[in-house]
């Protein structure tokens, strides 16, 4: 272990056994916290967890949820805030001198830059909040996305690298 602070808190999205699209969100006091399976708390069953996905630090080098080693960083920014800045400001906008747009772009880029990131998974859709951001998954990539929903038919969908998206540079386009 290093000698990095603790982890204060986690939190995982997990797709429902019955419904992938819905999730099941579970909180953990750091990533060694969790245990290896859970009861599905909406059904029946168990929740396994692919814990060998950690990184001695906290970190992550797959989902937790699937096991998959291909995951994304995105921005947790709620989009809802975002859109009504914009609308409010344009409305403003005539009344302002369109000063109001500035300031809402403003708004827009401190909340952007200080909105925590988390990890998704391109197969499951599992969430990974609070985990070390060591090592770095790249931002979404659609050629990922393209090759895991299409398989061999994929035009874009790039090949997988052996160690996944951990430490991978983030996408061109």
């Amino acid at each position: 272990m290093s000698d990095l602070p603790p982890v204060r808190w986690i939190e995982l999205g997990l797709p429902r056994p019955d419904d992938p699209s819905r999730l099941i969100f579970l909180k953990a006091d750091g990533p060694f916290a969790l245990r290896p399976f859970y009861l599905n708390p909406e059904g029946e069953g168990e929740i396994r967890l692919h814990l060998d996905r950690r990184t001695e630090d906290g970190g992550l080098t797959g989902c937790i949820a699937c096991g998959h080693p291909e995951l994304f960083t995105v921005k947790r920014f709620p989009r809802g805030l975002g859109i009504a800045i914009v609308v409010v400001a344009a409305l403003l906008a005539p009344f302002t001198a369109y000063l109001s747009l500035a300031v809402a772009a403003l708004l827009d880029f401190i909340i952007y830059h200080s909105a925590p990131e988390e990890v998704h998974c391109y197969a499951c859709g599992a969430i990974h909040r609070g985990f070390r951001d060591v090592p770095r998954h790249p931002r979404f990539d659609r050629t990922i996305a393209e090759r895991l929903r299409y398989g061999e038919r994929a035009v874009m969908g790039s090949p997988m690298r052996p160690e996944g998206t951990a430490d991978a540079p983030d996408p061109e386009h």
